[in-house]
C-alpha cells in the first residue's frame, strides 16, 4: 500500500512479487494522503482475501518531496489489518528530512517502523549504486541467499554484486562531514528553498513545498514551459505536465535563483499586459 505520489519502483516491486498494489489517492494541495480512500482502499483489500499487508511509506516523494504520516496512517491500517509491515522509503529524504526536521516520526525509534532504504547517489552526491538498506534485528536473516555459498558472508542483495568502491566512496563523505557538519550543510538548501518560496508567494504562485525539504514543485499553469525548459526543471509528466519540480542543490546557487525569479516575473508582467483589454 503507497500513495499515488510514491516512486515508480514500487510498482517494479509489486511486479516482481506478484503482489497486489493498494495505491492512494492524494490531497492536491497538501500531497496527503486522503485518509477516508485509505479506510476505503483497506477494507475493500480485506473483503478480496487480502491479510497481510507492506505499508510503504515516503520520506520526501520523487516529485514534491512530500512525507506520509505514519501517526495518522497506521491506526487505519490496523483497522482492516492486524497483520502488516512497514517500510520507509527515505530514497530522497533520507540525507536531508532527519537533519532538518526536529521531530522525525519515521525512524528506528517508533517501534511500528521495520525497515528503511535511502540512496546515497542523491542528496549525499556519492557515485551510483550506493543504496543503503537497514531493517532491525532478526528481520536480515529473511533476505538472506543461502546457495551463494562461496561468497564470504553469503548474499543478502537482489543484484548480487555491488561495488565496494561505492561504499568507501559514502563512507568517505559521511567521515569527512559528520552528524553536525552535514545538518549545516542541510540547512543551507532550506534557507535556499525558504528563499525561492518566498518569492513566490509575493508572485502569488501557487506551489508545493514540505518545509523541511529543498524540493519545490509548482503548478504548470503558473509557469512558462519554455522557462522550465530553460533553468532544467523537472516535469511530473513531460508530454502533459501538471507540475514542474526545482531541487535546490549545493550547486543551484542565488545568482541562478536570482535569475530564474526575473524571468518569471517579467513572463508574469508579459502575460498581464496582453491580458489587459484593448
Amino acid at each position: 500500500m503507497f500513495s499515488e505520489d510514491v516512486h515508480y519502483s514500487a510498482f517494479k516491486g509489486c511486479n516482481l512479487l506478484s503482489i497486489t498494489p493498494i495505491v492512494v489517492p492524494v490531497k492536491e494541495q497538501t500531497r496527503e494522503m486522503d485518509l477516508e480512500q485509505l479506510q476505503v482502499k483497506l477494507q475493500e483489500a480485506h473483503q478480496k482475501g487480502i491479510r497481510y499487508l507492506i505499508v510503504h511509506l515516503s520520506m520526501g516523494t520523487t516529485m514534491f518531496g512530500s512525507v506520509d504520516d505514519i501517526d495518522q496512517i497506521i491506526p487505519l491500517v490496523q483497522e482492516s489489518f492486524p497483520d502488516y509491515f512497514v517500510h520507509v522509503d527515505a530514497a530522497f529524504g533520507g540525507f536531508i528530512y532527519p537533519f532538518t526536521c526536529p521531530d522525525v516520526a519515521m525512524d528506528f525509534r517508533n517501534p511500528q517502523v521495520s525497515s528503511i532504504t535511502i540512496d546515497g547517489h542523491k542528496m549525499l552526491q556519492a557515485p551510483y549504486g550506493t543504496g543503503i538498506f537497514l531493517c532491525r534485528k532478526g528481520l536480515m536473516e529473511y533476505t538472506q541467499t543461502q546457495e551463494a555459498s562461496y561468497v564470504q558472508g553469503t548474499d543478502f542483495t537482489l543484484c548480487g554484486s555491488r561495488s565496494g568502491a561505492n561504499a568507501v566512496a559514502m563512507w568517505m563523505i559521511l567521515m569527512t562531514h559528520g552528524s553536525e557538519g552535514w545538518k549545516y550543510m542541510m540547512q543551507i538548501l532550506i534557507d535556499r528553498t525558504d528563499s525561492i518560496c518566498d518569492a513566490l508567494e509575493e508572485l502569488n504562485i501557487r506551489y508545493y513545498r514540505n518545509p523541511y525539504m529543498n524540493i519545490v514543485t509548482i503548478a504548470a499553469d503558473q509557469l512558462p514551459e519554455k522557462l522550465a525548459h530553460k533553468y532544467h526543471l523537472v516535469a511530473d509528466n513531460f508530454k502533459a505536465p501538471k507540475w514542474w519540480k526545482i531541487v535546490a542543490m549545493s550547486h543551484v546557487e542565488k545568482h541562478v535563483i536570482d535569475s530564474f525569479l526575473i524571468d518569471l516575473k517579467r513572463s508574469i508582467a508579459m502575460q498581464a499586459s496582453t491580458d489587459v483589454p484593448k
